[in-house]
């Protein structure tokens, strides 16, 4: 599997994140994505008691549906909604006329209604809500989507359908969330993802690799990220302008 580097990849699509407002996403990850440390952690004690998880991920989904221009984005697990309100916003920003439909069982509706007194209404205009699990909804859904994200149940029985279900419902990307090369307690993606037999398969290494880490961490720590897959009908020259 290819090995990419977030802001290699971003560079890679005519998408460098230099040329992204990275406080806009700053913000919707304040309301959606913060985390707050354990007291008993070492980082509590010596950097802080919050840090941005991820935040690279809402950049690669935020880029792929403004530079490929895609019109329909399926959600697996809304969680606190950081990646749903990214493509949203790439939607707005470019005029998109597109949807975005998120799957969560877990869907808050007290929390949406907090989340909304922050953000356009704009975005949650585009934003289709189904609490379901992704079992009881995928296969009544008939429409196929450009742009796929799993990002719900993390354990391998859980991704293994979520894949099985979606791998003939994209037209250019599926993206996995949460590949990573060390064992962790009930985040099987990656045994999955290994099974995927994909030459598109690649490794999108990111976690605080554009927004500050203050872990400082060396790129060569980091061995989480994201893994996206292109179809093959889809050819990606035709967004390259030669000048």
């Amino acid at each position: 599997m290819r090995q990419i580097d977030i802001r290699e990849k971003l560079e890679e699509i005519g998408m460098p994140a230099e040329n992204l407002i990275l406080g806009d996403f700053d913000m919707i990850g304040e309301y959606t994505a913060k985390k707050k440390r354990s007291p008993q952690s070492e980082l509590f004690k010596t950097v802080g008691a919050f840090f941005r998880p991820n935040y690279e991920r809402g950049l690669l989904i935020y880029s792929l549906i403004k530079k490929y221009n895609l019109k329909s984005f399926l959600e697996i697990g809304f969680g606190r909604g950081y990646s749903a309100l990214c493509a949203a916003k790439a939607m707005i920003d470019s005029g998109i006329d597109g949807s975005v439909t998120t799957v969560d069982p877990n869907l808050d509706e007290k929390f949406l209604e907090h989340i909304s007194q922050y953000f356009p209404t704009t975005w949650f205009q585009k934003i289709k809500f189904i609490k379901a699990f992704s079992q009881e909804v995928i296969p009544n859904i008939e429409s196929n989507f450009e742009l796929i994200y799993i990002d719900g149940d993390h354990r391998y029985e859980a991704v293994k359908s979520d894949w099985e279900m979606l791998k003939d419902r994209y037209s250019k990307f599926l993206l996995f969330d949460d590949y990573c090369q060390r064992k962790q307690k009930d985040i099987d993606c990656s045994r999955v993802i290994d099974e995927i037999e994909d030459p598109s398969k690649e490794l999108i290494v990111m976690d605080r690799r554009i927004f500050f880490d203050d872990r400082r961490m060396s790129d060569d720590e980091i061995d989480y990220g994201q893994v996206l897959l292109t179809h093959t009908a889809f050819n990606m020259s035709d967004f390259i302008v030669d000048w």
